[in-house]
């Protein structure tokens, strides 16, 4: 029952101080900045702490739901949730550059890299363990609200990758990122999806497990 809690207050906390930047640091316009963007310049510790807590909420599920990944999908998900654990604590530990900054950069790299892992692999992992918890007849309760989560994840991950094609669609003359590629939004709902799964699944093993 810890680290169901866990979970959920990390989770709480990553969305508080997400909600709460965006008040600090105005200079950031959410309608086309990353949130990633936020760990640089002034409160940008706050944002590698939300990172964090996003790590700690994954790892916490992911000890919480061990026992119940046996299947083979079970199996891999395990050790693609832990992969997701490190991509979420690397990405707070390497800062990133501005979007618009193309010089290469070795810190900037891993944490492009860290965040791929978790941009475009959650909703197959999401995927994989709930197909594994849904082959135990202690999580047959929660069918609906764990398919549900994981429908959401995926229509976040396919909103942000839609949004960039969509502005590209609008205006071709656009640059891969800036002003005019209308990525901001679609970028913190997708991450809010991510969240909103691990707290439906710890939610629900409160209640089964």
């Amino acid at each position: 029952m810890v680290f169901e809690y866990a979970t959920i207050v990390f989770a709480a906390i990553f969305f508080a101080i997400l909600i709460l930047l965006h008040f600090l640091k105005r200079e950031f316009d959410p309608t086309w900045r990353m949130i990633s963007e936020y760990e640089i310049g002034r409160f940008g510790w706050m944002m590698r702490i939300a990172f964090f807590c996003w790590g700690a909420s994954t790892l916490a599920l992911l000890i919480t739901i061990w026992p119940s990944l046996g299947s083979i999908s079970g199996t891999i998900s395990r050790g693609w949730l832990v992969l997701i654990v490190i991509a979420q604590f690397g990405a707070g530990i390497f800062k990133t550059n501005p979007i618009t900054e193309t010089a290469p950069n070795p810190t900037n790299t891993l944490h492009t890299l860290f965040g791929m892992i978790v941009i475009l692999t959650f909703p197959i992992v999401a995927s994989l363990a709930v197909h594994s918890l849904l082959q135990n007849d202690i999580w047959l309760p929660s069918q609906g609200q764990l398919i549900f989560g994981t429908v959401l994840v995926w229509i976040g991950l396919i909103a942000y990758f839609a949004s960039i094609i969509i502005s590209r669609i609008i205006d071709p003359s656009v640059e891969r990122v800036g002003p005019k590629v209308y990525q901001g939004w679609p970028n913190r709902f997708m991450a809010a999806t991510y969240v909103i799964w691990l707290i439906l699944i710890a939610g629900n093993a409160l209640r089964f497990l």
